[in-house]
């Protein structure tokens, strides 16, 4: 499995909004995996001062966490596969 970061430009966007979007991308995320496609989502952070989210999943591959986005319509302007780095790995 890799991660994956999902960059969103969302001017405009409303707490309840976004909120929506991770219910919508959570029940996606888990019909898939019900499916055979296992993706994740991880966590997301919103950018209040650019009206950016960037929401992070595992899945074993970017086209699967496309389509993930792509059932819960949330838009998204890009996908990059990432690697994941915290105080305890380094």
């Amino acid at each position: 499995m890799a991660y994956f970061v999902v960059k969103r430009d969302l001017p405009g966007v409303t707490l309840e909004i976004l909120q929506s979007a991770g219910m919508r991308a959570k029940t996606c995320c888990s019909e898939m995996t019900n499916e055979g496609q296992s993706v994740r989502w991880i966590r997301s952070f919103y950018l209040p001062e650019t009206a950016q989210t960037h929401c992070y999943f595992e899945a074993a591959s970017r086209d699967t966490v496309e389509e993930a986005n792509k059932r819960a319509r949330i838009p998204f302007t890009h996908i990059t596969e990432v690697v994941e780095m915290t105080p305890d790995s380094v």
